[in-house]
């Protein structure tokens, strides 16, 4: 699947230097199931009853989707990985509380959601110091945008455009931004994005929509 330049900065910002994927999935285009398989459930039973061991695989399960949420409001690996085990350890605490009215998943991922926000409070999000170079990756992998074998002209062009649009998502509101890193990371449904926030689905998409408006009015 192919993307645009800017969808592909956008969800990169999402994504660390081992995750390949820059461009799967862009903008809601994630399938998330409505419910928790029957085997997702058994684990979450036996989890609750105190098994580590089936809340491991749990988050085993999600773990892709926990970073990349973290990596959404921290723009740093690091940071990203604290606030997650710092999420895990907290729904783990949480988990006999847990009574199935949201999908464990969902769930799972707004308390990491939570605990990234509470570390960002404490500390700038890398994409807010560090542009134009991407987050968690050295300055110069948005070669990966151009296509491969791409002449050096275009190449150069592909990179100043990543930069250009980088510097721009900084300058979004917190709401703009955080809404359209979570939709571009292919990990989140607008649907879970607004339980994740705690908003309309309604205001998700328009915050989407309107950051890339911006983004889009900006690069014109």
């Amino acid at each position: 699947m192919s993307t645009s330049p800017v969808t592909a900065v956008v969800a990169s910002l999402c994504r660390t230097p081992a995750d390949p994927s820059v461009n799967a999935l862009p903008l809601d285009r994630a399938v998330i199931a409505d419910r928790d398989t029957a085997e997702e459930r058994a684990l979450v039973e036996a989890a609750r009853a105190g098994d580590r061991d089936a809340f491991g695989a749990l988050v085993t399960r999600h773990e892709r989707a926990v970073l990349r949420t973290a990596m959404a409001a921290l723009g740093n690996r690091a940071d990203a990985e604290d606030a997650a085990q710092d999420a895990c350890i907290l729904a783990w605490q949480k988990l006999p509380g847990f009574r199935g009215e949201a999908m464990f998943r969902t769930w799972l991922l707004t308390i990491v959601w939570r605990k990234s926000l509470d570390r960002r409070r404490r500390r700038r999000p890398a994409w807010l110091t560090s542009a134009p170079a991407t987050p968690g990756r050295p300055e110069g992998d948005m070669d990966a945008l151009s296509a491969t074998g791409a002449d050096p002209e275009r190449e150069t062009v592909s990179r100043d455009l990543a930069r250009r649009v980088e510097i721009e998502i900084t300058r979004l509101s917190p709401k703009l931004r955080d809404a359209l890193l979570l939709a571009a990371s292919g990990e989140h449904s607008y649907g879970e994005i607004a339980a994740i926030l705690g908003i309309p689905l309604g205001t998700v998409k328009w915050r989407v929509s309107e950051a890339r408006r911006v983004i889009g009015l900006k690069l014109s």
